[in-house]
């Protein structure tokens, strides 16, 4: 199914900033010389691919799936919802601990550590959810014939929303923060 193919190619990019962004939580942890600013870009991009773009998409794919039966009050579309709200919230809370730390509280530092690791976790687990059990679901549930509907919202998310910048620019703060994290070791 495109609409699939297309979450897939998003997520790959979002497991490469999971593990970098991982890698900056242990590094803090380790007191290396990591730096408040490289959360708060990483922030940069939860807030605008993660849940400006790929969750926006993502939800087109929940709503087409309960329209043909899958209910979101419980099971996995409740489980995915859930955790796209939960996203927001701890992104927040990042922003805000890496901004505390900037401004020179050091517990900040340790904030970020855990709240840092626990979004990681999280999020790894929601698209692991929707790699195992969503997108076959979807295959099975969406007739091909009605797949243009999630493909005509997606495009409406990229081309009349607007985007904020094209993925070559995500791709470039994924490489910014790797090679940052890379001076670490």
């Amino acid at each position: 199914m495109k609409a699939t193919k297309i979450l897939r190619h998003d997520q790959e990019l979002i497991d490469r900033f999971l593990a970098v962004f991982g890698l900056g939580a242990v590094s803090a942890a380790q007191n290396k010389p990591v730096q408040p600013g490289f959360f708060i870009y990483g922030c940069t991009f939860i807030k605008e691919f993660i849940e400006g773009y790929y969750f926006k998409k993502e939800r087109v794919l929940l709503n087409v799936m309960e329209e043909h039966g899958l209910t979101s009050d419980s099971g996995p579309l409740q489980h995915m919802l859930e955790e796209i709200e939960q996203s927001q919230a701890m992104s927040d809370d990042i922003l805000a601990a890496a901004r505390h730390w900037q401004a020179g509280n050091l517990e900040g530092r340790n904030d970020i550590v855990w709240m840092t690791s626990g979004y990681t976790s999280m999020l790894r687990q929601h698209i692991d959810r929707s790699r195992s059990i969503i997108f076959p679901l979807a295959e099975q549930l969406i007739p091909p014939e009605e797949q243009y509907k999630i493909a005509e919202a997606y495009n409406h998310i990229v081309f009349e929303e607007g985007e904020q910048h094209p993925i070559e620019y995500y791709e470039k703060i994924v490489a910014a923060l790797k090679e940052e994290a890379d001076d670490w070791k």
